[in-house]
């Protein structure tokens, strides 16, 4: 929430702005079909991507990193594409305005080789999110 003073009269007057921030997570689901239904590893996939686009932000975009940690019930949601391809162009839409940071796991337990697993976007402003974030399904 940001204060935003106005003069309307005498004293000032005091208008509460809302600025809604949210995170994402957007998991690859050709990466979940090479997981052998381990989920868990889907789940340490996300909280790597949350972290990283919000370290990511703290360094470029500091306004919206701290405005997230104000907001009284911060935004994550997990939603889903189907390839690489989709995350590297969601990718290339969000990393001029916001924090992202693109997930690739390591391959010591789950996946045989270094695998893409997801996307990490965010914070970001609800007004700066477009239609491409928007329509993506929720991951189950």
């Amino acid at each position: 929430m940001s204060l935003v003073r106005a003069q309307v009269g005498e004293p000032f007057s005091v208008i509460l702005v809302t600025i809604m921030y949210r995170m994402y997570f957007i998991v690859c689901l050709d990466a979940v079909k090479k997981m052998n239904g381990i989920r868990g590893k889907m789940m340490t996939q996300a909280g790597h991507g949350y972290l990283h686009s919000f370290w990511d932000a703290q360094a470029r975009f500091p306004d919206d990193a701290t405005g997230y940690t104000r907001v009284d019930h911060p935004r994550k949601i997990t939603v889903q594409v189907d390839s690489e391809h989709d995350l590297n162009a969601l990718y290339a839409a969000y990393r001029r305005v916001c924090g992202v940071s693109l997930v690739k796991d390591s391959g010591f337990t789950v996946f045989n080789e270094p695998t893409v697993t997801g996307l990490g976007i965010g914070p970001i402003k609800e007004d700066l999110i477009g239609d491409d974030l928007k329509g993506l399904k929720l991951f189950k």
